[in-house]
């Protein structure tokens, strides 16, 4: 199968520009601080926080098919989107096209160009197609498929004072009302689009990689979950 990306919804194959080589599967180094302390070998390697990764360049080699398509392909790789590579076809990830986009000529007439393209990308993968998860059952099982844990946003469906758990994370809603949003990403409780302050207490939840149970209490039918699974 030909190696390919695909850059604001576009397969690179439908712009007429084809990989001369398979882009490289990377996975993030993880950000850390090295200290050097005096008298001791070595260093001294502290982390940031727990998943927490350094972005980096994808770097493909290009050609283009014809000197009139030129125009439109250096419109089109420019700004910022989402980028999928054909070595992980089912993930995507946030992305800017960075450097000089220069193609040159390599062959005899003027029909096929070639250059590199750099893409500076955002350690975090996710699903280019991921469904949302509804809960009746208390205490289900949810599996997460990715490689670290997803804070995912949960819709309540139900009213009153309403606690959630997954696994040892609790949350505590006093007053919470149907249609409400915990949106764990941000730590805030949304309705109507508006985060409310105050709203909450205890840890906003997080679905470990790997299968967890996930519980309430209180007037609550259903649970929504966009889990927004993330990989490296």
């Amino acid at each position: 199968m030909a190696s390919y990306f695909i850059w604001k919804n576009i397969n690179s194959q439908n712009k007429n520009v084809h990989l001369w080589t398979t882009p490289s599967v990377i996975r993030p180094e993880e950000r850390v601080e090295r200290i050097t302390i005096p008298g001791r070998s070595g260093e001294l390697t502290l982390t940031e926080g727990e998943d927490i990764f350094e972005s980096y360049i994808q770097t493909v080699k290009i050609t283009v098919d014809g000197l009139a398509n030129i125009p439109d392909v250096e419109n089109w790789l420019t700004g910022a989107d989402e980028v999928t590579f054909s070595t992980q076809p089912h993930l995507k990830q946030n992305a800017r096209v960075i450097g000089v986009v220069t193609l040159e000529k390599i062959s005899h007439n003027m029909n096929r160009w070639s250059g590199d393209v750099q893409f500076y990308c955002d350690p975090i993968k996710h699903l280019r197609e991921s469904q949302d998860i509804t809960l009746t059952e208390n205490g289900a099982a949810i599996m997460n498929p990715g490689d670290l844990a997803a804070k995912p946003r949960i819709t309540v469906t139900g009213s009153g004072a309403v606690t959630l758990r997954i696994d040892s994370n609790v949350l505590n809603i006093p007053e919470c009302e149907s249609g409400w949003v915990v949106d764990s990403m941000n730590e805030w409780i949304i309705a109507d689009g508006v985060p409310i302050e105050n709203a909450c207490s205890g840890t906003f939840p997080v679905i470990p990689a790997g299968e967890s149970i996930i519980q309430w209490t209180g007037n609550v039918t259903s649970l929504t979950i966009s889990p927004e699974w993330r990989f490296l």
